[in-house]
């Protein structure tokens, strides 16, 4: 009887400690913050008032940035990273003639990233900085000749968190994030061989600041 009591203690005491473990794999951080601007080049022609502008860039607005973190655990240090992240932001078109930029539309900037999380210290300790990467695309919904625009986009940054509780924390995240915005002619020097002309790709070079409240199962 002793022997298979013992058995029943162990048995529920090593699923406790599978299940305790299981409900510490998860994190959800709904996010809110700031996403910097930035513009890439163009060459375009804009209709306005019955005239033509020429425009050469697009810039796109600093606005409010939103949205959700989800942290898978892969060791004690690592994690999956997936962020979606959402600006209701503008585009502004730089007019050649006034040497200023325009309103041009509206738009809903929607990014997803897929990547891994490290962090600093052990388990053991409230707070811990971290480093994080990622890949993934942005969907631009706006109100332009190109309503449902999504296009290649990658991450790179860091932050904290700190862990009041089991279940609760803080975090403090902030990210270099590129979307791709076209590509175009430009001249390119290397000390091996010199200038040239070459095809480069144009991005939008966003700068992404957020923090959230951690909830860890």
């Amino acid at each position: 009887m002793q022997t298979w009591t013992m058995r029943i203690v162990l048995f529920l005491s090593l699923f406790t400690a599978v299940s305790v473990r299981a409900q510490q794999r998860y994190e959800i951080t709904p996010f809110v913050g700031y996403e910097s601007s930035a513009s890439y080049p163009v060459s375009v022609f804009s209709n306005s008032g019955g005239g033509t502008i020429p425009i050469s860039r697009l810039r796109v607005d600093n606005s409010l940035a939103f949205g959700t973190m989800i942290e898978v655990a892969l060791t004690e240090n690592s994690q999956f990273d997936f962020m979606w992240n959402r600006n209701n932001t503008s585009y502004d078109a730089y007019n050649i003639l006034t040497n200023s930029y325009f309103k041009a539309y509206n738009s809903d900037i929607d990014q997803f990233q897929f990547g891994t999380l490290y962090m600093f210290r052990s388990s053991e300790v409230k707070l811990r900085p971290y480093i994080v990467g990622g890949l993934g695309f942005t969907h631009d919904s706006n109100s332009n000749n190109t309503p449902n625009r999504t296009e290649f986009s990658w991450s790179i940054g860091g932050g904290v968190k700190y862990y009041a509780s089991r279940h609760i924390g803080f975090r403090g995240d902030i990210r270099y994030l590129p979307t791709y915005g076209n590509s175009s002619n430009a001249t390119y020097c290397d000390p091996f061989f010199g200038c040239y002309n070459t095809r480069v790709s144009n991005y939008l070079n966003r700068v992404n600041i957020v923090g959230g409240i951690i909830f860890k199962f």
